[in-house]
């Protein structure tokens, strides 16, 4: 309640602050009117309790939904989403394991769920049962570019195929992280026509049977097939097996699993044994579903270029958060308790705060006059869920795909701290890297390279669907670099990570302080990419021989 009259008090802020004459274009050198204050706006109004941290599904999310549905209208901004609204909705669904009904049979002895063996739900189907020969196929990786293919000779069609986690050593970082996801292995087996997958881990019986009990028992917010086609229908059971069966199923191979993990770990040759096992599995697995459904929220300002303006930059900003300590314990949420009296982890910064962002960004768009291009403002649902509502929407846009020509992602702009530079994750992949180094120098700011280069940030966040469809993107977040030497070399940004990330305290009015001038000079960084992108003759491009471009480059053509 003490956030909702501070709230309702700036809106009148808000709506008054655009300019609605947007027929001219800006000037070059112009920096534009951006609001702290309509940021704080914005921010007090989404991080209040009485959104209960804006979980998808929760009736907190919906009137987040609204509020940036209302305050897209109130800039001007034409509705882009579905039936002449703002709304696109994203088809969810809650999935769990029927764990009496799922099982792993070996050589016709059959394993229950947890009894060594966790069989992993299929959002996609929520029925099925196979039973095929397995063959090991080493991490399951699959990077010809980097002379290692775990698939190489071997024919997997109509099998099981069996891996281990982990990938190949030196590869860069981002491509592996791309390599070592689930999706992309099990996308992989699926492209070489498996029918099914088990992970090897090196977890005991007795942990595999708490694992079955515990985490893996609670509900997992997934798609529905409603998005469109997946690996899953290919790939249709999935199993994680622990070091008994894992062992077991190396039985009469001509390795021991013993020996495979030691002739992987010493050498560094790629062709490691891989072969067929000589065993046959059988695997069935049900899915509990509960279909529901979250709005994205897509507000359009049309171009004025009579060529360019069919061309569109969408920048976006996730709207979710993970909701209560309850919807935690109901795993539905992620908020991770450290306060007994405060069951609420309201997103300030993560990411009210980006969505605020994009909000003012809006506004100093309609105020500085029409860009050349027209720009999508999209506030995305399921973020935290796994990247779920850009998902969709980069599959399912509500504007033609091909016209998306560039993706500019506000996650979690920490601005808690005074910033000398922004981090523009991805910019090194095409022309956006030097747009961004543009606009940082014209605030007297710099644009550093990647500090945690180990995280793989490039593809944990909503941009990397748009960048999976082929289109170039940056993920813009505030540096490492402060004039404060409290927060000089990380220790804002970091500070934030390790006490206030996911937490209740990630709020306003309490021990965090979030800086409302820094999120306006953050705007200004974004609207300066932005405009630049939008008013450009040229419109931006995978950098030559780039991992990404080369890969998902052509995926719309």
């Amino acid at each position: 309640m003490k956030f909702l009259a501070p709230a309702l008090a700036c809106l009148a802020l808000v709506a008054c602050g655009p300019n609605t004459d947007n027929t001219a274009e800006a000037p070059a050198a112009f920096m534009p009117d951006v609001r702290s204050e309509n940021i704080e706006a914005h921010i007090r109004f989404l991080a209040s309790d009485y959104l209960q941290g804006r979980d998808v599904g929760t009736d907190g999310y919906e009137i987040a939904a609204n509020y940036v549905a209302a305050q897209m209208q109130l800039l001007g901004l034409e509705p882009a989403g579905e039936n002449g609204g703002y709304f696109a909705q994203v088809p969810l669904q809650d999935v769990t394991a029927d764990a009496a009904y799922n099982s792993f049979t070996l050589d016709g002895e059959t394993f229950a769920q947890g009894d060594g063996v966790y069989v992993s739900t299929n959002p996609a189907l929520l029925e099925s049962a196979i039973t095929a020969p397995l063959v090991f196929v080493g991490y399951g990786v699959s990077a010809p570019n980097r002379d290692h293919d775990d698939y190489a000779g071997l024919d997997v069609t109509g099998k099981i195929v069996v891996i281990v986690n982990g990938g190949p050593g030196g590869l860069p970082s981002e491509e592996r992280a791309h390599h070592l996801s689930p999706n992309t292995k099990r996308d992989v087996a699926a492209a070489h026509g498996a029918v099914g997958m088990i992970t090897l881990t090196s977890r005991s019986d007795e942990q595999m049977r708490e694992y079955a009990d515990g985490s893996a028992s609670l509900p997992v917010t997934s798609l529905t097939p409603a998005t469109g086609p997946s690996s899953r229908e290919q790939i249709q059971v999935t199993a994680d097996v622990g070091s008994t069966l894992s062992a077991r199923l190396f039985e009469g191979a001509e390795m021991s699993l013993e020996e495979v993990r030691a002739a992987m770990s010493a050498d560094e040759d790629p062709s490691f044994p891989r072969f067929e096992l000589p065993h046959t599995v059988s695997m069935q697995q049900r899915t509990i579903s509960e279909p529901f459904t979250a709005p994205n929220v897509v507000g359009m300002l049309r171009g004025s270029d009579p060529v360019l303006a069919d061309e569109i930059v969408v920048l976006s900003a996730h709207l979710d958060h993970i909701g209560t300590v309850h919807d935690h314990m109901r795993g539905r949420g992620g908020c991770r308790s450290n306060d007994g009296e405060d069951s609420i982890c309201n997103g300030a910064v993560d990411n009210a705060s980006g969505v605020s962002i994009m909000l003012e960004t809006a506004r100093a768009f309609m105020q500085e006059g029409t860009p050349r291009r027209s720009v999508l403002f999209v506030a995305l649902a399921g973020e935290e869920k796994g990247l779920l509502g850009s998902e969709h929407f980069a599959k399912n846009p509500t504007v033609p795909a091909e016209a998306i020509i560039a993706n500019v992602n506000l996650d979690m702009p920490v601005i808690v701290y005074e910033f000398n530079d922004v981090l523009a994750f991805g910019g090194e992949h095409s022309s956006l890297g030097g747009i961004a180094e543009r606009a940082a120098a014209r605030m007297n700011i710099e644009v550093s390279p990647d500090p945690i280069p180990e995280q793989s940030i490039f593809v944990r966040s909503d941009h990397y669907n748009f960048v999976r469809q082929g289109v170039p993107s940056l993920f813009l977040m505030t540096g490492f670099s402060s004039p404060d030497p409290r927060w000089d070399e990380g220790e804002g940004f970091m500070g934030f990570l390790s006490t206030h990330y996911h937490r209740q305290t990630d709020q306003l009015d309490g021990d965090l302080e979030v800086l409302f001038d820094q999120g306006a000079k953050f705007a200004n960084v974004n609207y300066l990419i932005a405009r630049e992108i939008a008013d450009s003759d040229e419109r931006p491009v995978w950098n030559e021989g780039d991992f990404f471009g080369d890969l998902y480059g052509h995926a719309g053509e």
